[in-house]
């Protein structure tokens, strides 16, 4: 991961209904960065489930399940 390129000054190009979401205790990518990639998509959407840390899918999938069926309404 440490010599992968930043990719976060390409976020503005993606032209796509985006939804990030992460965890609110995610040890791996932390808050403050899912916030800047959110910030960094025009009209993306920022979802941070509680008590979840970097696999919403395992660790909360019937809330990983609601943020993506929310999201789709949008």
């Amino acid at each position: 991961m440490i010599g992968r390129a930043d990719s976060r000054p390409t976020l503005a190009v993606i032209k796509c209904p985006t939804l990030v979401l992460t965890g609110d205790q995610d040890n791996t990518i932390p808050n403050r960065l899912s916030v800047e990639i959110a910030e960094g998509i025009f009209g993306a959407k920022l979802t941070i489930l509680p008590h979840c840390g970097h696999m919403p899918q395992p660790e909360q999938p019937q809330a990983t399940a609601d943020a993506l069926v929310e999201w789709l309404r949008l």
